[in-house]
């Protein structure tokens, strides 16, 4: 999948900015994880800016350690924080700060709609779970609040995959909105934002979604006709968000309105 490079610039404070887009797939699996970039220590900051469509039932992402030191990984419904505030006024930066000193907060905005948050690494060529924010898995479940703290050590390099369902695996029913934040030590030089250009899942069948899967499965160029024509009613996603309410009732119901645009 190609990703590119908007733009960079530099802030008052020495820290640098980055943008860049991806794009959300119908075959969503861990094979076609999304890059969000290199977690270096106290060198960069790593940002993901995306939705979970109506329709739809997991993202897959992938993020890489360069060394070690102490992970955090913040996650947060943006969706649900919007309604116990004035998300017009809110940026999903704002969020993601306060996520980082109420990760209690964070962790049930996510669980309270049914949505969960894994983290996986591939052991011994394996798939293995090393953190989740489902309660009653033991470690791993500490594994996740040790992330959300900024206190989960990192033993050596290596890539993670961080997949965000839904609980019972049924497609959700609406739009949900979140962000995701990566960091490797206690500050940053380098902040990087990835812009998700999501893709409209409501006018796709089992069929379509099943074909879609065997097509990245043989990792076949071609993909079907319903896919390509949801995919180009497509809109960017941006690095904030407005008002999802008052975007439903302003907007119609055609397969672009269904993406919520996110201002910065």
């Amino acid at each position: 999948m190609t990703t590119t490079v908007l733009n960079a610039s530099s802030t008052m404070a020495k820290v640098k900015s980055w943008s860049k887009t991806s794009t959300d797939t119908y075959a969503d699996s861990i094979r076609t994880a999304r890059d969000m970039g290199q977690a270096r220590l106290n060198y960069s900051r790593l940002n993901m800016i995306t939705t979970l469509s109506e329709n739809e039932t997991e993202d897959w992402f992938s993020f890489t350690t360069t060394s070690r030191g102490k992970l955090r990984l913040t996650a947060i419904n943006l969706t649900a924080a919007s309604k116990d505030k004035d998300s017009s006024k809110t940026t999903a930066t704002d969020e993601l700060e306060e996520a980082a000193n109420n990760y209690e907060k964070a962790i049930e905005q996510f669980r309270g709609q049914d949505l969960k948050v894994e983290i996986y690494q591939y052991v011994s060529n394996r798939q293995t779970l090393v953190a989740t924010n489902e309660e009653g898995k033991g470690k791993q479940t500490e594994a996740f609040e040790q992330m959300m703290r900024g206190q989960y050590q990192v033993a050596k390099k290596g890539t993670y995959y961080v997949h965000v369902t839904t609980k019972d695996g049924k497609p959700i029913s609406e739009d949900t909105l979140y962000a995701l934040q990566v960091q490797l030590g206690d500050k940053y030089t380098n902040d990087y934002v990835t812009q998700e250009q999501s893709i409209d899942h409501t006018g796709m069948t089992k069929g379509d979604i099943a074909l879609a899967k065997a097509e990245e499965a043989v990792s076949s160029a071609t993909a079907s006709g319903n896919v390509l024509a949801a995919q180009g009613a497509s809109n960017l996603l941006s690095a904030g968000y407005t008002n999802m309410a008052t975007l439903r009732q302003n907007m119609g119901k055609t397969a672009a309105a269904r993406i919520f645009n996110l201002i910065a």
